[in-house]
């Protein structure tokens, strides 16, 4: 009572009679002269809880988890510095710690989205990914921060901090008048974009020469960078670009340690080349139903699988499957120590989860973070969050879209994708038909892109690949910007049973494409809305690359806004050669004046607003007609839709069947009911 008459009920009393604030008892630092405010006796209270990310120091205090085995002396008593970790260093340490593909690892092992690397915003905890050594040169009208990092060119002198280290607001070159709620920015005349982009000059590419094969393994250069889409052989002495990645496998009987992704990084030099050590080995086993019995009943008498087989002892341990994925992010702790996320966990093992970019959570919206714990029978309690994309959403930056027939800002489409076939294994990829992405595996696209209609079935999936946030047409385009266009190969194919093609007067035109590898999304990924209602009216936006009346295709991506045309004045409008295409799922869209899309949209997304969102309501099917036994632009018709509410059960039926991993029929046999 004394203590709180001298120093009041929010203040420490030191030994010696100072008052500290209370934040500042037990923080690792001595705030007391007498260093009483970091004793055992004082940090030892029950009421002194650390936060689940802090680190208790031996004598009770509560630090940031980060700090421990930093090299410097955060707690009084150095505790944080003495643990087993810190014999190691940071970078052996780091070593270990596997980030997936398209993740960025930071130097204290954390693991971020690639595309948050030198952004302006720091995203490590130890603001590795905006220094100077990670960030290069920018491309022309972005600015670079003085460490490297890249941002537009018009968040430089506008009053925000947008570089991690304040230069894109430097008072050198920024001058600011203010006179209304409108800032003005002035550049002086030596800082003029002219002169900006007349000095700028490209970074010189960055590349490492191929390392030796190891021993008792080989590596391969990763499939995607392969013509293959194959891990595929290199020859010694090739020098490969930055950003380039090798896998490495050891011989049967070896065992690989370290990571088997290896990256040429930004200096030109391969990180962590792991090696195949330690003989093992490999016992076949052939387990019946009854030893399965037998060593389920073992486990739950003994809790465990240790047992003895013919002299070797086989040890099976339970554990958790990873809850780190393209759409969730985990932070793992056992035993109160940090552990990673990335592949199976031990039992009483705790992560927090939450969702990451362009993700959301069904379960618990109100809550960003969840933590679940791993149970001894390997299984996640309570039931983990389920991240699902952020559908229909355009950047807070995008302006309203544009009007008929210019050219795309690929911000105001984030879910359009590119159709390509292959008309021989060695042969180009060709632009085929648009597409439209709703899952981060699964996109939409019309049924007459990808059909045979000689021979009425399913063209080869293997010879249709897909690419987003493209501007040209080009698979292979120089012009492409790596850090936007994301390509993939069509692994399966589902178009309804019924559908017939031309014969069959185009009706279910519709297919869904599956990709080997699922997108990651991002402000500029991002999948379009699935509505089960249809709203008859209003003005939707397609994007393509179109035609002209000579037959030839734009090389450049356009978009164009076409509004609903009721069925009435869709069918006033047609003879009877074209009246039989206006199936009971279409819908026509667009205009008879010259202006109607061409055969360039095919297959592309109709997409309307609704709200503040945007919704898939229907797939280009039907912009070009037959004439002389050719195809030519058709501009002075309405485009026909199909409509995307009339096939939303069949839809929802191929995504459950797709993620309860049932295997799903062939064609012949996939679907039979299609209601209108």
């Amino acid at each position: 009572m004394q203590q709180r008459r001298k120093c009041g009920i929010e203040k420490f009393q030191c030994d010696n009679g100072d008052c500290i604030r209370n934040e500042f008892l037990c923080d690792g630092q001595a705030n007391c002269k007498d260093q009483s405010d970091e004793t055992q006796s004082a940090c030892s209270k029950p009421q002194l809880i650390c936060s689940p990310y802090a680190f208790r120091c031996n004598y009770g205090a509560c630090i940031d988890g980060d700090l421990i085995c930093n090299g410097k002396q955060d707690c009084i008593d150095n505790s944080d510095e003495t643990l087993v970790r810190c014999l190691y260093s940071v970078q052996n340490i780091t070593t270990f710690i596997k980030c997936s593909i398209n993740q960025f690892k930071c130097d204290n092992g954390q693991c971020i989205d690639s595309e948050r690397l030198c952004n302006g915003n720091v995203d490590c905890r130890d603001h590795s990914d905006e220094t100077f050594s990670k960030c290069g040169s920018c491309r022309k009208l972005l600015f670079r921060c003085n460490y490297g990092a890249c941002i537009d060119g018009n968040l430089q002198c506008d009053g925000i901090i947008n570089c991690a280290d304040g230069s894109d607001e430097d008072p050198k070159f920024c001058t600011k008048t203010v006179t209304s709620p409108i800032s003005i920015i002035s550049i002086p005349p030596s800082k003029s974009i002219a002169s900006t982009l007349s000095t700028w000059i490209p970074k010189q590419p960055i590349y490492c020469l191929v390392p030796p094969q190891p021993a008792n393994g080989k590596w391969q250069l990763y499939k995607t960078q392969c013509q293959t889409q194959e891990n595929c052989d290199v020859q010694q002495g090739v020098q490969l670009y930055n950003g380039a990645y090798l896998v490495y496998t050891c011989n049967p009987g070896y065992k690989i340690s370290g990571s088997p992704y290896v990256l040429c990084d930004l200096e030109g030099k391969w990180l962590n080349i792991p090696v195949c050590t330690g003989k093992i080995y490999i016992l076949n086993i052939v387990v019946t139903k009854n030893v399965l019995t037998f060593l389920y009943l073992y486990y739950t008498l003994t809790n465990t699988f240790d047992y003895f087989l013919n002299g070797y002892i086989i040890i099976l341990e339970i554990r958790c499957k990873s809850l780190t994925s393209a759409s969730t992010n985990a932070i793992c702790t056992y035993n109160g120590e940090w552990t990673v996320c990335e592949s199976p966990v031990l039992p009483e093992t705790i992560a927090s989860l939450n969702c990451r970019n362009g993700y959301q959570d069904t379960i618990f919206l109100s809550k960003p973070k969840i933590e679940v714990k791993c149970n001894k029978n390997g299984q996640w309690e309570p039931e983990p969050i389920k991240c699902i994309p952020v559908c229909g959403v355009l950047t807070t930056s995008t302006k309203p879209l544009i009007i008929h027939g210019n050219v795309v800002n690929i911000s105001l489409l984030p879910w359009h994708a590119t159709l390509y076939e292959t008309k021989s294994p060695d042969g180009p990829k060709e632009f085929a038909c648009g597409a439209t992405i709703i899952k981060d595996n699964l996109l939409i696209t019309a049924a007459h892109c990808v059909f045979d209609e000689k021979n009425k079935k399913i063209n080869d999936p293997k010879k249709y690949h897909i690419a987003t946030g493209n501007i040209y047409r080009d698979y292979d385009s120089p012009l492409h910007d790596p850090h936007f266009v994301k390509k993939a190969q069509v692994e399966d194919i589902y178009i309804p049973y019924n559908y017939l093609g031309l014969e069959g007067n185009y009706a279910w035109d519709i297919a869904l494409l599956k990709i080997d590898v699922p997108f990651v999304f991002s402000t500029l990924l991002l999948p379009a809305c699935l509505d089960p209602t249809f709203i008859e009216f209003g003005y939707g936006i397609v994007a393509g690359f179109s035609r002209s009346t000579f037959g030839t295709s734009s090389f450049i991506l356009h978009s164009t806004i076409l509004p609903y045309v009721p069925l009435n004045q869709c069918k006033s409008a047609s003879n009877a050669q074209s009246e039989k295409f206006i199936m009971p799922d279409k819908f026509c869209a667009g205009y008879t004046n010259g202006t109607s899309i061409c055969d360039g949209y095919g297959g592309g997304g109709l997409v309307f607003q609704t709200g503040n969102l945007w919704f898939l309501r229907g797939i280009v099917s039907i912009g070009v007609m037959p004439s002389a036994g050719s195809e030519y632009c058709y501009s002075y018709s309405y485009a026909l839709n199909t409509r995307i509410s009339s096939h939303i059960d069949w839809i929802q039926d191929i995504i459950l069947r797709l993620e309860s991993s049932n295997s799903l029929l062939s064609c012949h046999h996939l679907y039979h009911n299609i209601f209108f």
